[in-house]
């Protein structure tokens, strides 16, 4: 990673093409990728059992925070006309449209397999009903499933990827009206999603389908507010507080910080402490931004940054991949006559082995399989979708649009 001078003098992650990049992020984002795995694993184990792998599905918030430090540090200041707004929308959607209907499509083609092969399905989970039904196909595919049914649908992690279209939407239109107030915009926006969530959410800060939207506005007006205060703090200062100590007290502050996150995830998720996680993961973004830590040295390690570079891929193929996990369980019963398939608290059906060690090594089996498709649908789906929209949208408002150059390297959506 290379790190080019600002205009201000202040230093900015960033690569030889002008790509911006903040690898320790990105590992962020990679390793709560994982998590939302172990989250939804459904399989009996030590690793299921942990207090912070319950709590993973906060990691969502996460994903919102940075995506609205990243999409802040990429765009603020360059919407400036409604051709901006409209390659801006275009590139976001092309970040995840492409992996969305691949994946959406592969669902579709496993409800249709439940009618001819017996066992794929649970005992009185027909085709196309539930969770599945038909009617919903259309929604998932324009992705404006969030606040139009009763319970997560198809590939159910992409209820945040819909509901994070929205922040986009609203991120741009307030960059395009409100320009240098973007600032005043974030903390309205955040102050009134988090009054929706309070008082009108059933489930508050676990809302998916119903009142994502919020959550996803929420997290990413706090992130936008994160890159602002890093920018004051750049101006007023030469370089952010957390980047002018010595090696040893930037690894404290980040040992600290870790600690502290993790600490907060375990004990506040499904309290009302919850709702102040995307102030936490705010700290964890402005402390990882800087990089300056042992910590965050070896979070640049090669492994962990490529892993964050397929995050997203992680997190549209793991919930295919948990399912056939329990379809190849469930017919291995049926010929065998065991009974690995069990009904797991309210999560659903999942697989129990007979021994936690067993378990732990299907859970670790399901993360590298995870982790090898994502960087296969990366390469041949993910990233040529990408570019696609990407060539597009520079023809179709080339000559009328500033959006920002080189685009984003570190741009997500998370559970």
């Amino acid at each position: 990673m290379t790190r080019r001078p600002t205009a201000t003098g202040s230093v900015t992650p960033g690569s030889s093409d002008g790509t911006l990049r903040f690898e320790a992020l990105d590992s962020w984002r990679g390793l709560a990728a994982v998590f939302i795995i172990l989250f939804h694993a459904q399989v009996a184990s030590h690793v299921r059992d942990a207090a912070l792998v319950r709590a993973g599905e906060m990691f969502v918030d996460f994903f919102f925070v940075l995506s609205g430090f990243v999409i802040a540090h990429a765009y603020a200041g360059r919407i400036a006309g409604g051709a901006d707004l409209g390659r801006f929308m275009m590139l976001r959607i092309g970040r995840v449209l492409p992996l969305h209907l691949v994946m959406l499509a592969l669902f579709i083609a496993m409800e249709a397999g439940k009618a001819f092969v017996p066992g794929l399905g649970a005992p009185g989970d027909e085709a196309f009903t539930g969770t599945n039904d038909f009617s919903a196909i259309f929604t998932n595919m324009f992705l404006v499933q969030v606040g139009t049914h009763d319970q997560l649908t198809w590939n159910t992690p992409a209820w945040s990827i819909a509901a994070e279209l929205v922040a986009y939407i609203v991120f741009g239109v307030a960059a395009l009206f409100l320009g240098r107030l973007l600032g005043l915009a974030a903390v309205a926006g955040a102050v009134l999603s988090l009054f929706v969530l309070w008082a009108l959410a059933p489930k508050g800060m676990e809302s998916t389908y119903d009142f994502g939207h919020f959550r996803a506005i929420y997290g990413l007006c706090i992130g936008v507010l994160a890159y602002q205060i890093m920018m004051a703090a750049t101006a007023r200062r030469g370089l952010p507080a957390a980047a002018r100590g010595s090696i040893a007290a930037s690894t404290a502050v980040e040992l600290g910080t870790v600690a502290g996150a993790l600490a907060f995830m375990t004990y506040a998720y499904g309290t009302v402490a919850a709702f102040a996680a995307p102030f936490v993961f705010a700290v964890v973004v402005l402390v990882f931004a800087a990089e300056k830590g042992l910590v965050s040295t070896f979070l640049r390690a090669k492994p962990l940054v490529a892993v964050g570079a397929i995050s997203f891929s992680i997190y549209m193929v793991h919930m295919f991949l948990l399912m056939r996990v329990v379809n190849v369980a469930r017919l291995t019963d049926k010929l065998t006559g065991t009974h690995t398939v069990t009904q797991m608290g309210h999560g659903g059906q999942g697989v129990d082995l007979g021994s936690n060690f067993a378990g732990d090594l299907l859970i670790l089996a399901i993360v590298a399989l995870t982790v090898a498709v994502s960087a296969v649908t990366y390469r041949l789906i993910e990233r040529p979708g990408r570019d696609w929209f990407r060539r597009r949208a520079e023809r179709l408002f080339a000559g009328s649009s500033r959006g920002a150059a080189g685009g984003l390297a570190l741009s997500r959506s998370t559970g």
